[in-house]
């Protein structure tokens, strides 16, 4: 199982830090097959540098991952990354949250994620109740055109917050 966790410059989009996270080693699953009492194994026994850097359940790929970016930040690359924009998993960011003192990161929600699960819940709802499918009502094609108005229109407001919230 593998896993990469990467942090990207808001301004410039440029890869800044990755951490590629691996449960998984070739060469020690090879070693388990081998003879344990032979030149080869000794040899490649030795020289070997496991690839095997996390243990755990996929699901905390992503805090492990983004824990580590974020601690090693200020002696690597002299930087506190002060945002964070995740998926809506508010696991990965109460990792981070407190990386530089009490409340040092702010968390921001990626639109095209949040675009996503407007979609994904109106195609649940959909298949939950009865009557709002059909000829005329919520189609999969209007879910998919809401899902692209939703985004569209919180794109072309972010940073407007007086109007929304009026409403």
């Amino acid at each position: 199982m593998n896993g990469c966790v990467a942090a990207i410059s808001i301004d410039t989009g440029k890869v800044l830090d990755i951490e590629v996270m691996s449960s998984y080693c070739p060469t020690c699953k090879r070693l388990q097959t081998m003879p344990k009492r032979n030149f080869e194994y000794e040899s490649s026994k030795a020289d070997h540098i496991c690839q095997c850097n996390f243990t755990g359940s996929s699901s905390k790929n992503e805090i492990v991952g983004a824990s580590r970016i974020f601690l090693r930040s200020e002696k690597t690359r002299r930087l506190q990354y002060t945002q964070y924009y995740g998926d809506g998993d508010s696991k990965a960011f109460m990792s981070v949250k407190d990386t530089y003192g009490l409340n040092s990161v702010t968390k921001f929600e990626c639109i095209g994620h949040v675009q996503k699960r407007v979609g994904s819940r109106l195609r649940k709802l959909k298949t939950k109740t009865k009557g709002l499918s059909g000829k005329g009502k919520l189609t999969d094609n209007f879910i998919d055109r809401l899902q692209n108005y939703y985004g569209i229109a919180v794109r072309s407001n972010v940073g407007n917050y007086l109007p929304c919230s009026k409403m």
